[in-house]
C-alpha cells in the first residue's frame, strides 16, 4: 500500500458517522472519506488553495480538485480570490473557501430560569435568535423555541437545517434524553417526530466544551479543560478533538467534597471544600461584617443554594463600581477556586482550561488574579515550563446554546456522507 494510501486509511479508522458509530467495516466509501478529510480542511484553513489542501492532507492533488468539484456541487464550497503564484512561477491558484451558510444548524440551553434558542451557520454567525421563560417542563421549553426558531428561517434557510442540538442539565447524549424531576423525557425523539429534523442531547457541561471546539478557544487545541461554575463546578475535558466521558458517561459529574482536617471545625464552611463555588463569596462577606460594604450585603440577602445568578449579579456590580471590599472578596474567592483548579492543571495537563457559568460576569476582577494564584501554584518540570492558558469563554450567555450547535456540528464534520445540497 502507498503512503498516501495508508495515511487515509488511518484518518478512516479514527472517523465516525452522523450518530457517532465507527465506520470499520460500512459500506461508506474512500471517496466519502476523503469528502470528510477535505470538508474539514477548507473549514480550518480557508482560503486556501487546492495544492494547499493536498499538500496539508498528504492526498493526490487530481483526487483532491475531484472531491472539490463535489463538495461544489454540493454547495459547499466557493471560489474567493487569487493567490500568491508559487517561487518557480506560473499561474495564480484561485483560493477556496468554505460557504458558510451551506448548511444551518440549531442550538438549545435548557437552563434552571430560562431558555435559548440560535440558528448559526458553519461558522458559528447568529442568524436568528430566541429567548423565553423556561417553563415548568423542559421539553415544553425546547418544543417552543424549536418552533419559534423555525416559523423565523426562510424556506430556503429551512431547507438547509440540518439538525437540533439540546444541551441540558441530566441528559444522555447516546440516549437523546432528558431526566427531569425523576422523568425520563426522550426530547430528541419529540424534536424530530415534530419537527421532522434530527436532534442531539447531551449533558450542559459537555455541550459546553464542544462550544469551545467548534467555536471557542478551543478550536485547534488538542486538549483543553472546560470548568463551569453555577450551583456546583462541572467538568468537561477534550483529549485530542474528542470528549472524555468516562467509563459510565459521568466524567465531571463530582460532588461537594469538605476538607477533613478543616471540615471538622465548620462543616458548612463553603471555602473548606475541594472545589470552591463562586456562590461561597456570600461566607466571605460574612466574614468581613460591618467592612462588606452595600455590594455584599446586597449578596448576602441573596439565595446562594437556589439562585447563585443573582449573588454572582450583587458582586458585578461591586465591580463596576470598583468597591474596595468587593475587590477584595473577589481576590480572596480566586485565591480559594485556584487551588482545586491547579490541582486539576496538574492532574490532567490540558494545554487551556477555559472557565464558563454565571462567574464570568466578574470579567478580569477575578480572571486576573485566578491566573495569577494558579501561576504560583503551577508545578513546573522539565516539560511544563508554567501554567496552563487560562481563559472565560468568548460566546457569553449563548455558550450552552452554542453547544447544542455543535452537537450538530459534530455529527456533520464527524459524518462521510456529504448530502446533496437542497
Amino acid at each position: 500500500m502507498s503512503t498516501k494510501r495508508t495515511t487515509r486509511a488511518r484518518r478512516r479508522r479514527g472517523t465516525s458517522g452522523p450518530l457517532g458509530q465507527s465506520l470499520l467495516g460500512n459500506v461508506q466509501t474512500m471517496r466519502e472519506v476523503n469528502e470528510l478529510l477535505v470538508l474539514k480542511c477548507l473549514r480550518d484553513h480557508a482560503p486556501i488553495a487546492s495544492v494547499g489542501i493536498a499538500e496539508k492532507l498528504g492526498m493526490d492533488p487530481a483526487t483532491v480538485c475531484k472531491v472539490l468539484r463535489r463538495l461544489s456541487r454540493a454547495g459547499f464550497v466557493r471560489r474567493g480570490a487569487l493567490g500568491e503564484a508559487s517561487p518557480r512561477g506560473g499561474r495564480r491558484p484561485r483560493l477556496l473557501e468554505l460557504e458558510e451558510r451551506a448548511r444551518l444548524v440549531m442550538g438549545i440551553d435548557v437552563a434552571l430560569a430560562t431558555a435559548r434558542g440560535i440558528v448559526v451557520d458553519l461558522v458559528g454567525n447568529v442568524l436568528h435568535r430566541a429567548e423565553e421563560a423556561r417553563a415548568s417542563a423542559p421539553e415544553e421549553a425546547v418544543l417552543r423555541l424549536v418552533s419559534e426558531l423555525m416559523t423565523r428561517l426562510s424556506p430556503r434557510e429551512r431547507k438547509r437545517l440540518v439538525g437540533v442540538g439540546i444541551g441540558a442539565t441530566g441528559a444522555l447524549y447516546q440516549a437523546g434524553v432528558m431526566f427531569t424531576c425523576g422523568r425520563r423525557v426522550p426530547i430528541a425523539e419529540m424534536v424530530k417526530s415534530q419537527f421532522g429534523v434530527e436532534a442531539f442531547v447531551d449533558e450542559n457541561t459537555n455541550a459546553f466544551a464542544m462550544a469551545e471546539k467548534h467555536f471557542g478557544f478551543g478550536r485547534g487545541t488538542s486538549s483543553f479543560l472546560c470548568l463551569w461554575y453555577r450551583h456546583g463546578v462541572g467538568h468537561a475535558f477534550m483529549v485530542e478533538g474528542r470528549l472524555f466521558r468516562g467509563a459510565h458517561n459521568s466524567f465531571g459529574e463530582t460532588r461537594h467534597y469538605l476538607l477533613p482536617d478543616r471540615a471538622e471545625n465548620r462543616p458548612d464552611d463553603p471555602l473548606c471544600a475541594v472545589e470552591v463555588r463562586p456562590q461561597a463569596i456570600t461566607e466571605v462577606a460574612a466574614r468581613m461584617g460591618a467592612k462588606a460594604g452595600p455590594f455584599l450585603s446586597a449578596a448576602l440577602h441573596k439565595d446562594a443554594t437556589q439562585r447563585p445568578e443573582e449573588v454572582i449579579v450583587a458582586v458585578a456590580r461591586g465591580i463596576e463600581a470598583r468597591d474596595p471590599a468587593t475587590m477584595k472578596a473577589v481576590d480572596e474567592m480566586a485565591r480559594a477556586m485556584s487551588v482545586s483548579i491547579s490541582l486539576l492543571a496538574d492532574l490532567f495537563d490540558p494545554e487551556l482550561l477555559i472557565i464558563g457559568g454565571p462567574l464570568t460576569r466578574w470579567g478580569a476582577a477575578v480572571l486576573e488574579p485566578l491566573r495569577r494564584y494558579v501561576g504560583q501554584l503551577a508545578e513546573r518540570t522539565e516539560t511544563r515550563t508554567g501554567p496552563p492558558r487560562l481563559e472565560f469563554t468568548r460566546l457569553g450567555d449563548d455558550v450552552i446554546a452554542y453547544g447544542g450547535a455543535a452537537l450538530v456540528m459534530e455529527r456533520l464534520f464527524g459524518a462521510v456522507a456529504i448530502a446533496t445540497a437542497p
